[in-house]
C-alpha cells in the first residue's frame, strides 16, 4: 500500500520533537544547578532582568516563520517551567505560626477603639495590650480614624473583616485614605449574646439593637424569631448599655459577655451567632510603621495601570515565587470611574530576597503600591477573653 505524502513529514516532526525533549531536559538540569547556587546564597530564583535579556536575544535572532510574539510566548513558558522546577526543589516555606509576639507599645499610650467600653474592639485591644494603655472610646469609624490623625491617640484598633460576613468596607476605605500602618493584627473569636434589662424575657422582647455587622451574623436566630425587629446601632456595647438603661422589657441588644457584665444586663440567650467559628480580624494601626522581619504577614494596596492584563502582571511576581496570597479584594477609587485599589495580604516567605524581588517587580508593573506594613498575627482564645476584666 502506497504511503501518503504527509507520513514522512510527520516522522521528521517526531524526530525533531524527540531532540527538543532532550534539549529541554538538558536545559532543566542546568537550571537546577543555577538554582542550587542561588539557594545557597539566598538569592532570588527569579531574575526578571536576565529573563528579558534572554527573550530579547532570541527574538532578535529569530529567522521565522514564528513571529517575535510567538517566540516570546514559547520561551517564556520554558523559563516559567524551569523556575517551577527550581521552586519545587529549593523553595523554602515560611514557618507558619499560630501566634506571634505582641508589638512593643509604650505604657500609657493612648489607644482608640470603636464603641462603648465592652465592645469587641476594646476587647481585642485589651487582649493584646492589657491594662498598661489608656483606652479612648469613639462612636463611629470616621471619628476613630480622625482621632489618630488629630493626634488624640497614638494607636487605634479597627475591625477589617469577619469570617461570617466578610470585609468591613468602610474601614478599608478609611485605611486607604489615611497614612496609617498596620503594626499587628488580632484575630478575636466572637460570641454573641442576647442581653436585656432585669425585667425582660425572651417573650417580652420585640426589638433588638446592635451594630449592623453583629445583626447580620445572627441570621438564623432572627429566622427562628421573625417577630423581632432589628435596630441598627453604632456599636454592640452601646446598644447593650441603652437596652439595659432603658428598663424597657421590650428592648434587647446583641453584644459580648463583657458588655452584659459591665452594664448589669441579663443574658437571655447565648451563642446566637450563625456559626461557632466566628472570628473578627482587627488591625492595630499607627502613624509610625514598625516593619520588622519577625512579622509573618504583609499588606499592600495596589493601584493598577489602566491597561489589559494589569491584574495578571501585578500578581505574577508573587505567583512565580510561590508567595502565598491570603487575600485579594478590590475597592473602587472615589472620583476615578472604573479605577480600583486592590488590597493584598500575603504570607511573608522564608527568603527575604524573594520578597524584595517580588515587591520591586510589582512596583514596576503597577501604577502605585502602598505598603501597609509587615506585622505579627495574634490569635486570642476564648479563655483569654474571659480573663479580661
Amino acid at each position: 500500500m502506497a504511503q501518503t505524502p504527509i507520513e514522512n513529514p510527520r516522522a521528521e516532526i517526531d524526530s525533531i520533537d524527540a531532540e527538543i525533549l532532550k534539549l529541554l531536559n538538558r536545559r532543566a538540569e542546568i537550571a537546577l544547578r543555577v538554582g542550587a547556587v542561588k539557594a545557597e546564597k539566598d538569592a532570588s530564583l527569579v531574575d526578571p532582568l536576565r529573563e528579558s535579556q534572554v527573550l530579547a536575544r532570541l527574538t532578535a535572532e529569530n529567522p521565522g516563520p514564528f513571529d517575535s510574539t510567538s517566540i516570546e510566548n514559547i520561551f517564556q513558558r520554558i523559563i516559567d517551567e524551569s523556575l517551577a522546577l527550581q521552586q519545587s526543589k529549593y523553595h523554602r516555606s515560611g514557618e507558619a505560626t499560630s501566634n506571634e509576639n505582641v508589638p512593643s507599645v509604650a505604657e500609657s499610650a493612648k489607644v482608640g477603639f470603636l464603641g462603648d467600653p465592652g465592645s469587641f474592639s476594646e476587647t481585642a485591644a485589651l487582649g493584646i495590650l492589657g491594662g498598661r494603655c489608656e483606652y479612648v472610646s469613639y462612636p463611629t469609624f470616621e471619628a476613630l480614624y480622625q482621632a489618630i490623625h488629630a493626634d488624640e491617640t497614638e494607636y487605634i484598633i479597627s475591625p477589617l473583616e469577619n469570617s461570617l460576613v466578610g470585609s468591613i468596607q468602610r474601614c478599608y476605605d478609611l485605611l486607604a485614605a489615611s497614612d496609617l500602618s498596620i503594626v499587628a493584627e488580632i484575630i478575636l473569636p466572637v460570641t454573641h449574646f442576647l442581653i436585656a434589662g432585669e425585667n425582660a424575657t425572651i417573650e417580652t422582647v420585640t426589638t433588638i439593637e446592635s451594630h449592623p455587622a453583629a445583626l447580620s451574623q445572627c441570621e438564623r436566630f432572627f429566622a427562628a424569631h421573625p417577630n423581632l425587629k432589628r435596630i441598627a446601632g453604632d456599636d454592640t456595647a452601646g446598644s447593650v448599655r441603652r437596652a439595659v438603661e432603658s428598663g424597657d422589657p421590650t428592648r434587647a441588644a446583641i453584644g459580648g459577655r463583657r458588655s452584659a457584665s459591665i452594664y448589669g444586663g441579663k443574658i437571655l440567650r447565648e451563642h446566637i451567632e450563625d456559626h461557632s467559628d466566628n472570628f473578627t480580624r482587627f488591625a492595630l494601626l499607627s502613624k509610625n510603621s514598625t516593619d520588622g522581619v519577625d512579622g509573618g504577614k504583609i499588606s499592600l494596596i495596589i493601584r493598577l495601570k489602566n491597561e489589559p492584563g494589569s491584574l495578571h502582571n501585578a500578581l505574577r511576581p508573587f505567583v512565580r515565587r510561590n508567595i502565598d496570597l491570603t487575600k485579594i479584594e478590590s475597592r473602587p477609587i472615589k472620583g476615578q470611574p472604573a479605577e480600583f485599589n486592590f488590597y493584598l495580604d500575603l504570607q511573608a516567605p522564608a527568603s527575604e530576597s524573594e520578597l524584595r524581588g517580588a515587591l520591586d517587580e510589582v512596583r514596576e508593573q503597577a501604577a502605585g503600591v502602598r505598603d501597609l506594613g509587615r506585622y505579627p498575627t495574634i490569635k486570642l482564645t476564648n479563655e483569654q477573653i474571659l480573663d479580661i476584666s
